[in-house]
């Protein structure tokens, strides 16, 4: 399977071409122009495609400094004062906090841009053609929304496959999208539950048993909290959560929506050429 940025590239470029032929084909067309037009919208968003892959690159820079801020050691003889980027001496947990908000916000922009995309193209006409609110990744391509406290399906993607990306891929989108809001939204608490072990650097990024619990209960999990989702690709074995190191956690579930968007771009774009090439073969497409 070709990697995110390559899909994006290869994505883009089909787009592209797709909107080479809903321009041109009108002139000579049997159907109507409003096919067309329907068409050329959609087409037009490979420029949001193309712009999204220096912000994977972004990405890859912002990670890098989470995993320096890992490998820092204390300096001043301050057990728990760090070297941040060009040397700015900072505590460990302010630290800790800023490279991990840069982190998920880059990497979740991706995803919101992703999804926008992808909902555009093949998701149900209500979404698709709403003109205030782009398509969301939990909310509608996981074919899910919360009323009244409670949570409740709805048919949302072409296909059903919004059942399929939340059989396989709820539960590492659920924790890393609650893990954003909790670090962007929230700060280093969310009400009386702490994000983290502690503050000092010998914990380094290990997640507080109350958060792992309060995780576990809100993105899938056991109503006690004591079993993570079900609905992830990851067998139990390798997955990452039980070793309840936060930067472990994101690195394996963020790979897992990568691979996710990986797949629904490709499934997204060529189903929509597809689409152009069958109602249009009476024009010779």
């Amino acid at each position: 399977m070709s990697s995110l940025a390559e899909q994006l590239g290869v994505s883009a470029t089909v787009l592209q071409d797709a909107l080479r032929i809903v321009q041109i084909q009108p002139l000579n067309s049997s159907l109507p122009a409003k096919c067309y037009e329907q068409w050329q919208k959609r087409a037009e968003m490979h420029q949001i495609v193309t712009r999204t892959i220096p912000i994977l690159e972004a990405r890859e820079a912002a990670w890098k400094i989470v995993q320096a801020v890992a490998s820092a050691q204390s300096v001043d003889g301050k057990p728990n004062t760090i070297h941040y980027t060009n040397n700015i001496k900072m505590e460990f947990a302010v630290a800790r906090h800023l490279a991990l908000t840069s982190y998920v916000s880059i990497s979740w922009s991706i995803y919101d841009r992703l999804a926008n995309v992808c909902g555009r193209l093949s998701s149900i006409g209500e979404l698709s053609n709403h003109l205030k609110q782009n398509p969301r990744l939990c909310e509608d391509l996981l074919g899910e929304i919360e009323e009244q406290g409670k949570r409740k399906k709805r048919d949302t993607m072409g296909f059903g496959s919004h059942l399929h990306i939340y059989a396989a891929y709820a539960w590492p989108i659920k924790v890393s999208y609650k893990i954003r809001n909790w670090l962007v939204h929230e700060g280093y608490e969310e009400g009386s539950t702490s994000l983290f072990k502690s503050d000092g650097i010998t914990d380094q990024f290990l997640l507080h048993d109350d958060a792992i619990q309060y995780l576990q209960r809100v993105c899938g999990g056991e109503n006690d909290g004591k079993m993570k989702g079900e609905a992830t690709c990851i067998s139990e074995n390798n997955d990452r959560w039980v070793r309840r190191d936060l930067l472990e956690i994101l690195e394996q579930y963020n790979t897992e929506i990568d691979t996710m968007f990986t797949a629904l771009l490709k499934w997204s774009v060529d189903s929509f050429v597809g689409q152009i090439r069958a109602f249009a073969s009476r024009d010779q497409v």
